[in-house]
């Protein structure tokens, strides 16, 4: 079953809440074994720092020339907890998910419609025919791009202000390039390109901000040419380990609800 295009637009805000020019750069030079531990560590040491999350974010959808804004609440706790609420024109729930461990539980409201499954690349696939995986939801959410452990054979080059890291995809083939600030070890940019350097997924992060102690982006623009589609995600008044009570992830479904 295959989904209306708004709703494969909803999908894409959900699991990534998670966030034409060409530069001469100066020859890169290769970075010490120890120095690229210890940007690893940073990055890891700010997830660390992360117990809950929430925050008010805005949406913008691009695609096709059509243009598309929502707002919602995002409430996260550690490891494996994430309700979002998608509002509409009159601050009315609209769509609700929640995902738990591997479950997921999207729950339409107008149509009174519930999907449900195992969260899963495959799932995600067959039921929305896009190529999204899982890992990359937290990763987004975090700006950490390593959260999966993929972490082997990195390929890492400096230019002075900026790291690049380079590494092998999850497909066969496809290549994954990420750019760090030098400065402040923020992750500013991370490309998934394929066997033949067609790039298949652009995010970037940016408005960093000290957030309950913790560097941030406040933005993040994901970009997915095959699809048309460009989506910005904006965090607004966010709020690091405060206090969620534990029944914003428990989803209430109307009995008669389509599943």
């Amino acid at each position: 079953m295959k989904m209306s295009l708004w709703k494969v637009n909803i999908l894409l805000l959900l699991l990534l809440s998670l966030f034409g020019c060409n530069v001469i750069r100066p020859k890169p030079e290769i970075m010490p074994i120890p120095e690229v531990k210890s940007i690893l560590l940073d990055l890891k040491s700010r997830y660390d720092l992360v117990e809950t999350m929430r925050t008010l974010v805005n949406f913008k959808i691009e695609q096709k020339g059509k243009s598309d804004e929502v707002r919602g609440y995002m409430n996260y706790a550690r490891p494996d907890k994430l309700s979002i609420y998608i509002m509409g024109p009159f601050n009315e729930p609209r769509v609700i998910a929640s995902a738990v461990g591997d479950s997921l539980k999207l729950f339409f409201v107008t149509e009174n419609e519930l999907i449900q499954g195992q969260l899963t690349d495959t799932v995600i696939k067959d039921i929305f025919d896009i190529d999204i995986r899982v890992s990359d939801i937290k990763s987004a959410i975090f700006a950490n791009p390593f959260l999966d452990g993929n972490t082997d054979d990195l390929k890492i080059e400096s230019y002075g202000d900026e790291y690049v890291i380079k590494r092998s995809s999850d497909q066969e083939g496809y290549i994954e390039e990420i750019n760090i600030s030098a400065k402040n070890t923020t992750v500013n940019r991370w490309r998934i390109k394929d066997v033949n350097g067609k790039i298949i997924q652009d995010i970037s992060f940016s408005k960093y901000k000290v957030i309950g102690g913790v560097m941030r982006p406040l933005k993040a623009t994901v970009n997915r040419p095959l699809d048309s589609t460009t989506i910005s995600l904006e965090s607004v008044d966010p709020e690091i380990n405060a206090k969620i009570d534990s029944e914003v992830f428990n989803l209430t479904i109307p009995e008669n609800a389509k599943v």
